[in-house]
């Protein structure tokens, strides 16, 4: 179950994030209307927040000989200081710990439901280290190869790691949320941010 996977990983999740702050403080040195794709329910697709770990902070950078993931989209958040920052599929340790937003399998931009994608707070880069300084009412861009999506944020909250409700959506809008872990250094919450479908450009 989604409770128990969340509650299994937190533990790990929160020691890991806490040795890498360890070791980082230690050194010196836009209007269409949204598409409608059926989206399994929660029960069924079975999501959970991304499971981190110490190897986070190690990620290597990638090379001509580590090739990136392909991705599905570019994603913008001016107030996070978040610039063209590559979307891919996937949660897994592998695929986060390329410095990407990685998207859950299920979820799609401008799609009805909730378009949900995680990223690293301090390793692989920390893409999403100033998500935090996200506030009501700012803007988040998704651009795919077709269309440029612009959503509203609606909410910032923190939650624990077992509540999987963040990733509920309306059945008749489109809706962006982005995971990742706070406070620093101990990272035992889950901070998220939600954003409505305002505007698609092509």
């Amino acid at each position: 179950m989604p409770k128990q996977i969340l509650a299994s990983i937190a533990g790990a999740l929160a020691v890991a994030s806490a040795l890498t702050w360890f070791m980082v403080s230690q050194d010196t040195t836009t209007s269409a209307p949204p598409r409608t794709t059926p989206k399994p329910s929660i029960s069924s697709a079975a999501p959970t927040l991304p499971k981190l770990d110490a190897r986070e902070s190690l990620a290597p950078k990638p090379t001509a000989a580590t090739a990136q993931p392909k991705t599905i989209g570019t994603l913008s958040v001016p107030a996070a200081q978040i610039v063209d920052l590559g979307i891919t599929r996937g949660v897994d340790d592998s695929t986060l710990d390329t410095g990407l937003a990685g998207a859950y399998e299920w979820s799609g931009p401008g799609e009805t439901g909730v378009f949900a994608m995680a990223g690293h707070r301090i390793g692989a880069g920390g893409p999403f280290r100033y998500l935090n300084q996200v506030h009501i009412n700012d803007s988040i861009a998704v651009r795919s190869d077709k269309h440029n999506f612009i959503y509203r944020v609606t909410r910032v909250q923190e939650v624990s790691p077992s509540d999987v409700s963040v990733l509920n959506g309306p059945a008749d809008k489109s809706q962006i949320v982005l995971i990742t872990c706070t406070p620093i250094p101990t990272f035992t919450k889950r901070l998220v941010v939600t954003g409505e479908l305002v505007r698609v450009k092509p």
